[in-house]
């Protein structure tokens, strides 16, 4: 590799095999997607043992009550879009996080079907500290790059978002 870049022999080597294999595949998006892909896993493993785990939280949990926190109380499904998260996984996430006095389940008046979730003060200031603790690994991480291939690199992500997976 060129230009300052270091060298990964896993994903040399996975290049080399992808393209051993298959005659059409464009291997500059089979390197961007393996390396996103191993960043991301490798930052959310870090994160979640580093910040979360340390809170009796898991990755779900901070996930859903950082949604709640960010947005105002909501109900399970628009949680499950805004987290990233499946339905179930909201559901059981958020009956732990009700045991452990984080949130707090309503019906809403108009409509008894509908389920609204909320913070409580104590979610509330586990969301805070679990953030803070989180934003000093993602200063760690992110710190050094400078603002503007940060601003890159942040729009190009949400180019990502707002593809066919939105």
């Amino acid at each position: 590799m060129t230009g300052g870049q270091r060298s990964d022999p896993f994903l040399e080597q996975a290049t080399e095999r992808v393209a051993g294999a298959y005659d059409d595949v464009d291997l500059g998006v089979f390197q961007l997607a393996l390396a996103l892909t191993r960043a991301s896993n490798r930052m959310a493993r870090h994160v979640e043992s580093s910040v979360h785990r340390p809170r009796n939280l898991t990755t779900a949990g901070f996930r859903i009550l950082f949604t709640i926190w960010s947005c105002g109380p909501l109900e399970a499904h628009r949680i499950a879009l805004l987290a990233g998260l499946s339905r179930a996984s909201v559901s059981s996430v958020v009956n732990t996080l009700e045991r452990d006095g984080h949130v707090v389940r309503s019906r809403e008046q108009d409509d008894r079907r509908l389920v609204t979730v909320s913070l409580t003060g104590s979610g509330s200031d586990l969301v805070r500290d679990a953030y803070a603790g989180q934003h000093e690994v993602e200063r760690s991480i992110f710190g050094s790059m400078p603002a503007v291939e940060r601003s890159t690199f942040t729009r190009l992500l949400e180019m990502v978002l707002d593809g066919p997976m939105a």
